[in-house]
């Protein structure tokens, strides 16, 4: 049975060692500017609304994005690691050096960004050809795999999940601890441990 019209899908995330056999993936496959994407939506942990605002000028040879955001009209610094850093700047030169002031995430044919539902019918493509373990993938997919992230690299403590509450800019923790998943993967530990 497909989604229903207005239906609110809820996308999972995905575990780190799938995240980065994506990205290996993307990269091996030539798909730079999918590879890109992945990277900006899990280091910057932004909505896809702003990621998809950001120009090279924005992440090029920046220790810090400084990134005002659409839903909330505040400006975020996100600083960026080393790694991520040395990438943008080798996955500009694979681009062939596109205008430093168009949008990083740009339809190839079209000189115009892609749409979130564009998006969303991307990921769902990487996920089949790519095998990824999730069923419910989306835009939100990176965002929510960055929380988990965070969350597990934390200890999985309360203020881990304080911690993404104010890098999510959620108005508490408990949405914090639903958005990442941790009360369906609570049930289903439960449930799981059943063993009789």
């Amino acid at each position: 049975m497909g989604k229903i019209k207005g239906e609110i899908v809820e996308s999972e995330p995905l575990e780190l060692e799938d995240y980065k056999r994506l990205l290996e993936c993307l990269s091996m496959d030539k798909k730079y500017l999918l590879e890109l994407y992945c990277r900006l939506s899990f280091c910057t942990a932004l909505r896809i609304s702003d990621v998809l605002s950001l120009t090279w000028a924005d992440i090029l040879y920046k220790d810090m994005i400084h990134k005002v955001e659409h839903k909330t009209q505040k400006t975020r610094p996100i600083k960026i690691g080393e790694t991520n850093k040395k990438r943008f700047i080798e996955l500009y030169e694979l681009l062939k050096r596109p205008d430093l002031n168009k949008p990083v995430i740009r339809h190839p044919k079209k000189d115009e960004s892609y749409t979130v539902r564009q998006m969303n019918r991307i990921l769902k493509n990487l996920r089949d050809k790519y095998h990824l373990p999730i069923t419910r993938i989306s835009t939100h997919t990176l965002r929510k795999t960055f929380g988990k992230y965070v969350y597990e690299k934390e200890g999985k403590t309360e203020s881990a999940l304080v911690l993404l509450s104010k890098i999510f800019d959620h108005s508490s923790v408990a949405i914090t601890r639903r958005y990442i998943g941790l009360s369906q993967e609570k049930i289903n530990d439960v449930y799981a441990s059943i063993d009789f």
